[in-house]
């Protein structure tokens, strides 16, 4: 299928997110060797080449490719509501005939689903106004055979209207005196003396013997001792068209038997085995994809196809390091100085450093930092040492624009470099020198002989000044003291 889309679709294609979504696809599909497997969208994005190649934005790129390659024809999709999210399958004839029997089987899923329980509970609610009706009661309660019962004519395929047209010519005839308000259960001849204008599968299997039995039909009567209702028929056969019927038997024998019948339970429990198959299939399959990934990147950074042994040492080395970003950019790293050295990428891999990997910005101030870094300073590139400091001095300094305003500074002085910029951003503001107990310091001016200036002090309260005056007052006091006769005495006399 690989080939055919190589052959006749690819040169159709002009957008490069479908191209990688449908070849990443078809390329699991095709691992998986079977003609009707399918591969989930959570599947696609958790692959390292969509996860990574389709922008700031994945999921959405990765959602908008898959609806372009279903219309073109590219993929098959299956949208039932017995299905957790949709299924993707090759454009094939046994992937086609597969989805149509999903969508039939969907479309007569088990009456416990909601919108089937929501039909027999309307149409059971009209019944019994009917028969409030026509037997002259005040309420009618209908009981939990009721329902059964309307949900087994549902399945047969009988309408509402015919049902409850049914239930009224039963009820038409008064009843005697003393005999106790009818029933629908008294209803059921009446109901079924007519096929449906519609016959279902279960009504022409089960009822009427006009078709052979399915396979897993019979398997469920020689499990249960018993042919299945309408709503295990119909459980059993929307399990094998999404399931498969091998997958289905292995679970009916576990949990069908002639005294425990727990068919609510197999679509559940077939889902979450599907789960762990498909699991362990993409744990198969993913060193495979990572050794040819690792491989294509040697060769684009070298010029060179790799070796034997460096596909060995892939290899080997797929199982301890499966994450791609690693790779990607340990060569890149040695890429950006011209480090062509195989070895030297195996040690960057097997030992990664801060400075290799570029870490994730702890806020909002940390990411802008990294971002005009790397604009404004490393063209691109951001040291991972040079990230550590901008995390730690973004914890303090959360205000982007004061990041901004240092990156200005070093601009203007001509030193776009982190020390300089790192600098700017730690040092305290100038004219505001303090000591370690917080107080201003008095300085010297340097400019004769025990000469002292006072502070310069921008903004100063009211009570700062006050408190200025009065120091002067006392300093005043104290020096006519000083100069006093008799060391300060009163000369009053």
């Amino acid at each position: 299928m690989l080939d055919y889309f190589l052959q006749h679709t690819l040169a159709q294609l002009d957008d490069l997110a479908e191209l990688k979504v449908t070849l990443i696809a078809l390329r699991l599909l095709e691992l998986r060797q079977s003609d009707t497997s399918a591969v989930t969208a959570s599947e696609l994005a958790a692959h390292p080449a969509l996860r990574d190649g389709l922008g700031f934005a994945p999921d959405i790129a990765l959602n908008s490719a898959l609806q372009r390659a279903v219309t073109r024809g590219s993929l098959l999709m299956c949208d039932v509501a017995s299905l957790d999210e949709p299924r993707y399958f090759q454009p094939n004839a046994a992937s086609r005939q597969l989805i149509d029997t999903l969508m039939q089987s969907a479309a007569r899923i088990s009456p416990r689903t909601e919108r089937e329980t929501d039909a027999a509970q309307r149409t059971v609610t009209r019944l019994a106004r009917a028969i409030e009706r026509l037997e002259l009661v005040e309420a009618y309660r209908y009981s939990e055979g009721d329902l059964r019962l309307v949900i087994e004519w549902l399945a047969q395929g009988y309408t509402e209207d015919e049902i409850t047209s049914s239930v009224q010519h039963a009820l038409i005839v008064p009843r005697a005196k003393g005999t106790p308000p009818r029933d629908i259960a008294a209803c059921v001849a009446q109901v079924t003396a007519r096929p449906p204008q519609a016959p279902s599968e279960y009504y022409d299997v089960i009822t009427t013997r006009t078709q052979p039995l399915p396979d897993e039909i019979i398997a469920f009567r020689e499990l249960a001792g018993r042919l299945p209702d309408g709503r295990e028929y119909q459980l059993v056969r929307a399990a094998t068209g999404i399931y498969g019927v091998t997958a289905t038997l292995q679970m009916m024998r576990r949990h069908v038997n002639t005294t425990r019948i727990d068919i609510d339970a197999l679509i559940p429990l077939l889902a979450e085995q599907q789960e762990a198959e498909l699991a362990l299939q993409r744990a198969k399959t993913a060193p495979n994809l990572l050794v040819q990934e690792v491989l294509r990147l040697y060769e684009s950074v070298f010029g060179l196809p790799p070796t034997s042994r460096v596909a060995q040492d892939v290899s080997q080395m797929a199982g301890d390091i499966p994450d791609i970003t690693v790779w990607r950019r340990a060569f890149a790293f040695c890429a950006q100085r011209n480090k062509r050295d195989w070895s030297y990428i195996v040690k960057i891999v097997q030992n990664p450093s801060p400075a290799v990997f570029e870490l994730d910005p702890i806020n909002d101030a940390a990411q802008f930092a990294f971002n005009e870094y790397k604009r404004r300073v490393s063209f691109g590139v951001l040291d991972g040492i040079v990230a550590q400091d901008i995390n730690e001095i973004a914890q303090n300094i959360t205000d982007t624009a004061v990041w901004q305003k240092a990156f200005d500074t070093a601009a203007r002085s001509n030193a776009l470099n982190w020390n300089y910029i790192k600098k700017v951003l730690t040092s305290p503001p100038k004219g505001t020198g303090e000591d370690k107990d917080g107080k201003r310091k008095q300085r010297s001016s340097g400019r004769g002989r025990g000469v002292s200036r006072r502070p310069q002090v921008e903004e100063s309260t009211e009570a700062e000044r006050e408190a200025a005056r009065e120091r002067a007052r006392q300093r005043i006091e104290e020096r006519a003291k000083r100069r006093a006769p008799n060391g300060g005495a009163s000369t009053g006399e």
